[in-house]
């Protein structure tokens, strides 16, 4: 691959253990680890668990997704901008845990009250989990491994080409308008709303497109394809 994922998200985790080594002293013990729609703290434990878990992440998802991409045929023999584009993504979770970890967690531990910041969250998903994610997903071409994988994308190379090649402006514009959104709509259940109907409704509505492609023209089934309409048998 173009940039070897697996070690762009050891740096990160390695940036991120720096990080919190500097804030451990100064962080309460226990740690806020989850929180409610209005960004307060609900749930605590050990300051070890808060300071270690995300940046154990960084490196364990990545890495699980290269073992796979490692083994995927279909994977190895891509280059140039689709070999690019499926390192970006398999490091994707590793750049969007690093930002979670090290600019709303950390600063939640530093906080008197433990609070994060909401609208920083809903940025985040925006511009990592969809403007990010739509990019990429252009440029990656079928595979078993790294993408929209659902059961129509991945019986037909014309259903994958088509829905992804559609992702990329719809979790682009969908992305930009959460992205803009995190900004003007009012904190807690408003803010929560728009940002699940915006984020997983975008993706919801790539399934439902990826099904509308398949059921509409041409079943391509490895080397061949299979044309849906029924035979009509000619007279001799």
């Amino acid at each position: 691959m173009a940039a070897h994922p697996v070690a762009f998200a050891f740096v990160l985790a390695v940036i991120s253990g720096f990080h919190g080594f500097f804030k451990w002293s100064d962080a309460p013990n226990p740690v806020p680890v989850w929180w409610n729609i209005d960004a307060q703290p609900v749930y605590y434990l050990s300051r070890w668990f808060g300071f270690t878990f995300l940046p154990v992440l960084m490196v364990l998802i990545p890495y699980i997704f290269h073992v796979f991409a490692c083994y995927d045929n279909k994977i190895k023999i891509q280059s140039g901008e689709p070999k690019h584009a499926v390192a970006h993504l398999i490091s994707l979770p590793a750049l969007f845990l690093f930002i979670v970890h090290n600019f709303i967690i950390l600063d939640a531990f530093d906080s008197r009250n433990g609070e994060i910041n909401p609208r920083f969250v809903s940025a985040t998903v925006a511009l990592f989990l969809m403007i990010w994610a739509g990019y990429n997903f252009q440029y990656v071409t079928p595979n078993h491994t790294v993408g929209l994988l659902t059961p129509w994308t991945l019986r037909s190379d014309s259903s994958w080409t088509k829905t992804h090649t559609h992702s990329a402006w719809i979790l682009e514009i969908f992305g930009l308008v959460l992205l803009i959104s995190a900004f003007y709509v009012p904190t807690g259940v408003p803010l929560l709303v728009v940002t699940l109907v915006l984020w997983l409704g975008s993706y919801l509505y790539l399934i439902i497109y990826s099904v509308i492609v398949f059921g509409s023209g041409e079943l391509e089934t490895g080397n061949f394809k299979e044309i849906t309409e029924p035979l009509v048998a000619t007279e001799a």
